[in-house]
């Protein structure tokens, strides 16, 4: 019999999910993670977030930086969110919460599943668990390169860019067409372009344009 093996991120020790996880014979080891919370066998990243902790996420501007990070790993991921997103304590419109959702969805291909307790996001890990194990499973992991569309590559490099987020690439790409010509726009050309003012423009140019110096 083959054991799941989920690698937990440090912080999620206080949770209680992978003392859970162990009692249900999963092989739990702990490590620093540079990208979400657990990694099942190797294959999948999940990315736990309660309810409040997602909507805390979208107000300072800390899901899409996780999302860049998930991003960046060549594993599959997946954002599980423990609660409901739109019953918290925090005073945020439902509409952004929507807008975020979609975003993960769409912009940044992310998938979100829900989840009502802690219980049913043990269970979810450990069906994630058996069905990347299976030869014929829903997640069977493919031999070669994943394919990857030439407009989602410079779209994810764009949103690397200071004071770019996803919208922000789109526009920019819809504009200039092509990424040498953002990279060679000049301050006036890149501030027309809605949602980047003169302060953004300069970080942009600067972006490209500032030499680092190594001794």
């Amino acid at each position: 019999m083959t054991i799941i093996k989920i690698t937990c991120d440090f912080r999620e020790k206080h949770s209680g999910i992978p003392k859970l996880l162990a009692d249900n014979k999963v092989n739990v080891s702990f490590s620093s993670l540079f990208a979400g919370d657990y990694i099942i066998n190797d294959q999948i990243i999940v990315e736990r977030k309660t309810a409040e902790d997602f909507i805390q996420s979208i107000m300072d501007n800390r899901l899409f930086e996780q999302c860049s990070k998930l991003k960046n790993d060549s594993r599959r991921v997946l954002i599980l969110i423990e609660g409901n997103p739109y019953k918290t304590e925090h005073k945020i419109n439902s509409q952004a919460v929507k807008g975020a959702i979609l975003s993960l969805l769409t912009a940044w291909q992310i998938p979100a599943i829900y989840s009502q307790s802690i219980e049913t996001s043990i269970e979810l890990l450990l069906m994630l668990g058996k069905q990347s194990l299976k030869e014929n499973g829903y997640l069977r992991t493919y031999k070669g390169n994943k394919p990857k569309k030439i407009k989602s590559q410079r779209l994810r490099f764009l949103q690397g860019i200071p004071s770019t987020g996803p919208t922000i690439a789109g526009r920019l790409l819809e504009n200039f067409g092509n990424i040498k010509s953002i990279v060679n726009a000049t301050v006036d050309e890149l501030k027309k372009i809605k949602g980047i003012g003169k302060k953004n423009a300069k970080k942009i140019v600067g972006f490209f344009s500032e030499t680092t110096n190594k001794k």
